[in-house]
């Protein structure tokens, strides 16, 4: 659980093998438990997105609790794809951005369309299907192609071993370039849903810190004890970092956690012993601008006057 600013408050650790959809409902009602909240407005992925996960959150609706779930645009019923892929449907936010409202059943369906997206999603499948032309016409056995679920979409067989480009598939998935959705029952605007939603990249980013640069993943353990203290490491790690970045930010200016680091890391103090005077002294390397920014930030000095560290016995 982050910050609407990406800084950690908790964590919850469930067994390896628990499918993710059912640690929803047991870990949002620790969260209301454990902080007393009020009002609980979940959001995530289309991944969680089950039958059983959405009719549990609605039957928490009377105690506050609300939803804000990726929606699986194009596998909605026919009728509603009509009217989500018809623009006349949209509310004009500004040039290039508009938001559509619509009803599957009871829940309501948040569309937004933004031009820089549906270019985004034109040059992916333009560069995807070039990739995949390249592939057939190298391929002897161009069928193993069809296991891959983005290409399949764009293939068609013809007599029983021969692929090619499905024009009228392709012509269906430009569509819905540009087009994004949500499913909610949350009693809120339009645009604070599909604000809070953007939200979630600060829960997504954290995942890949902890996952990728913290190593968070216990796999030098087995006893449940030591896994429970290794995620706490890294917690613990993750938070320290991301209040750093927090401070700099708000001290200073944006930088990555990666440029932090890299601006820390020249910061150096070389040792040199003068053997007459039996004296060790330490030569602080000079900080450029970011690092020394970043020290300020945490309220730390750091002079690069050379100064003695000991004076050894004759």
């Amino acid at each position: 659980m982050v910050t609407t600013d990406g800084l950690p408050v908790s964590y919850q650790i469930f067994p390896g093998d628990t499918y993710e959809g059912h640690t929803l409902i047991p870990a949002l009602k620790k969260i209301r438990e454990k902080y007393d909240i009020d009002r609980v407005v979940f959001v995530c992925d289309s991944a969680m997105l089950s039958k059983d996960n959405i009719k549990m959150l609605e039957g928490l609706e009377e105690h506050n609790f609300s939803y804000i779930v990726g929606a699986r645009l194009k596998n909605m019923a026919g009728s509603l794809k009509d009217k989500i892929l018809d623009h006349n449907n949209y509310k004009k936010i500004k040039s290039g951005y508009s938001i559509g409202t619509f009803l599957n059943g009871s829940r309501r369906v948040v569309v937004s369309w933004r031009e820089g997206r549906a270019l985004k999603d034109a040059s992916d499948r333009k560069k995807a299907i070039a990739k995949l032309i390249k592939k057939l016409n190298k391929s002897k056995s161009p069928k193993s192609h069809l296991s891959n679920h983005g290409y399949r979409k764009y293939l068609k067989v013809e007599g029983k071993s021969r692929l090619s480009l499905d024009e009228n598939k392709i012509a269906a998935d430009a569509r819905w370039d540009g087009f994004h959705g949500v499913v909610t029952n949350a009693d809120i605007s339009n645009q604070e849903i599909l604000a809070k939603y953007n939200d979630l990249w600060n829960v997504e980013a954290a995942f890949r810190v902890t996952k990728h640069d913290l190593a968070v993943r216990p796999v030098f353990h087995w006893k449940p004890h030591r896994i429970k203290a290794h995620i706490a490491i890294c917690f613990t790690a993750y938070a320290l970092v991301k209040h750093l970045e927090y401070r700099v930010r708000f001290k200073y200016k944006k930088l990555s956690i990666e440029k932090i680091r890299q601006a820390l890391i020249k910061i150096q103090t070389s040792i040199l012993f003068d053997k007459i005077k039996r004296i060790r002294y330490g030569l602080p390397s000079r900080m450029k601008k970011d690092a020394r920014r970043i020290y300020e930030a945490v309220g730390i000095k750091r002079s690069i006057t050379p100064y003695i560290i000991e004076k050894c016995k004759m």
